[in-house]
Parts: structure tokens; sequence; C-alpha cells
């Protein structure tokens, strides 16, 4: 074996491969909504609405059948040197389809498309910037112009944490501001890319530090928008590789993890990016040899709810999305590959 290789060199092969197949004239499929959690029965954007209407009286306003998030994370976990051609097709086809959900005229990325009763989101415009910025498509004006609209975004007159909605230049019925700890994490680590980080320190940025450090002080619990605990410890333990205010409570938030709390192969992915950004290494072995275990004949992993309707018990979530996070779990960019 090179120094170059691991031993999931073939699980992440297979995992590209069901990816690559699954590529269509707009990019990856779009993550399916479904009532719980495991998404044991996922429903289309139809249904899925009319869940909500029928079992908690709420409307969304549209069928989430079109959603970008899923792509956005493609970007910033699929490898910039991969040597793959599949790996360089997919990449190229996912900024493409990450574009989509730019709202015109500003450096915001929405969830769902423009024009859909739904807020811009700091949470799916900071995964945006990762992820083109990982790629170097992120022109130094897009980085500078989203950092200012990440840090002008109204804070409340506690000059609170940046919240995951711009929501007072929505349609969007306004309902108080919403703050979600992994939206913040995630604004954290865009606000500290290179050409953004020139517009810090700023009082917003140091009050949503403040908010995901109290965060990961708390009990383990997911936030609003995300369900599974371990999108947070991700999402925290990702910011502490550029916020060295957070490198200390993020080890020890996952290092009093164990392996036996995730119980899908998306947790299990999560833990182990979780851990590799913690360098809270004793744990990946063993996560490790259960995603392999539970990759499918196809190459994929099963569909995991990863982001929800906030409050809501609608849950977002995909094979595909599964898999982007399993293949980028499988292949340790850190010096240690426990």
């Amino acid at each position: 074996m090179s120094a170059d290789e691991t031993p999931w060199d073939d699980a992440v092969a297979r995992g590209l491969g069901f990816l690559h197949r699954a590529l269509g004239p707009d990019g990856l499929p779009s993550a399916r909504p479904g009532a719980d959690p495991e998404l044991r029965t996922p429903l289309t954007g139809a249904e899925g609405r009319r869940h909500l209407l029928v079992t908690h009286g709420e409307d969304l306003g549209f069928d989430p059948d079109d959603e970008g998030l899923s792509a956005m994370w493609g970007l910033a976990l699929l490898r910039p040197d991969g040597r793959r051609t599949e790996e360089r097709e997919l990449i190229a086809a996912l900024a493409r389809q990450v574009e989509r959900y730019r709202e015109p005229g500003t450096a915001r990325y929405r969830c769902f498309p423009p024009g859909l009763p739904f807020p811009a989101g700091t949470d799916s415009t900071a995964v945006a910037l990762s992820g083109l910025h990982r790629h170097g498509l992120a022109a130094p004006d897009l980085l500078d112009g989203a950092a200012r609209e990440l840090l002008d975004t109204r804070i409340g007159p506690d000059d609170g944490p940046i919240p995951a909605y711009w929501e007072e230049t929505d349609r969007f019925p306004s309902h108080g501001l919403r703050y979600d700890a992994v939206s913040a994490a995630n604004v954290l680590y865009a606000l500290h890319l290179p050409g953004a980080s020139g517009r810090l320190p700023h009082p917003a940025a140091e009050a949503t530090l403040r908010y995901v450090v109290e965060h990961l002080k708390g009990p383990r619990t997911g936030t609003r928008n995300y369900a599974s605990p371990e999108a947070f410890l991700h999402a925290a333990a990702r910011a502490a590789t550029v916020v060295p205010a957070l490198v200390e409570p993020a080890r020890r938030a996952v290092g009093h993890v164990t392996t036996q709390t995730a119980d899908t192969p998306l947790a299990v992915a999560l833990l182990v990016l979780a851990g590799e950004y913690a360098g809270e290494g004793e744990e990946l072995p063993e996560l490790r040899r259960r995603l392999l275990d539970t990759q499918r004949a196809d190459g994929s992993w099963p569909a995991g709810g990863y982001f929800r309707a906030g409050h809501l018990p609608l849950y977002f979530g995909s094979p595909h999305l599964t898999t982007l996070f399993a293949v980028r779990a499988l292949r340790p960019e850190t010096t240690s590959r426990a």
C-alpha cells in the first residue's frame, strides 16, 4: 500500500461511482423529505407538504422537491485534488448546481430555489461558500460580499448570534429570529476563509462564537434545523479547524462520545469527521469499520435525515447525501489515519 492509499480506497471508489452514475442534467438528486429522522418512508415534496398540513396544521407554501444544500455539501466534501475522472466531473456538475440557488444580485445562497416563500439562509450561504472556496471557485469579491452580508445580518437588540435566515427581507412570515447552533458553526467556518476573514473581529462573529461554545458545553442534543446531535458535533469540530477558541471545547465534546451513540450510517460518518477535525482518533477505526459494513451493493450508503424544516418534523436526506459524507469520512485529510 502506497503512502497515498488507505484501507478504504475500494469503498471510496464504489461510493464515487454511485454518485457519478446518479448525475443528471441538473446535477445530483435533491434530498427527499420524510416524516421520521431515519427516512424509513421517503416522501415526495407534495406528500411532505401535505404531511405537515394534515398533522401539524402548517403549510410550507411550496412542495420541497428541489433543495441545494446537498449539492453545497458535495462541493465542501469532495477532494479538490482528486485523481478520478468521475470526481472531477462530479465537482463541475455540483458547482453548476449550486449556482442555481444563489439569490440574484447578492452573495446569498438559498436552501430552496430563489422565488419560493422561504428565507435566504446564512447556513446555506456559508456551506456554499466553503465548497466553492475549496475548489478555487469563489472569487474574492464573492467572499468579501458574503462576509459583509453575514456580519450585517440583523442580530437584535442584545447583539445575539447571527441568525440562520435573513428573514427581514423575505416574504416568509417572521416569528422572531431563528438561531441554530449548526448554522452558527458553519457561518464561523465561512467567516474565517481567506478573503472573508479580513472583516474580523466583529461583534456579530464574537456573539456567534459564544453561542456555539455554550451549545458545546450543554447537553448533547440536535438543533432547531438539525435533529441529530452528530450534525452539530461535526459542524463545531469543522469550525474548530479555523477558529482557535473552539479547539478545546470541540475536543472535549467529541471526546465524550462513544461509537454506540450513532445509530445510522450518516451519524457514523458525521462522528468520524468530527473526530478527525477535533483530533480525537481513538474511536475512528471502529466507526470506519461500521461505515464499511453498511455500504450497499451499488456503492451507496442508506439515507438518513440530515436537516429538517425548522421546528417542524419534516426531515431531509438521501443516499447521495449520506454517501458524500461517508466517502469523505473514509478519506482522512489529516496526518493521522487512525
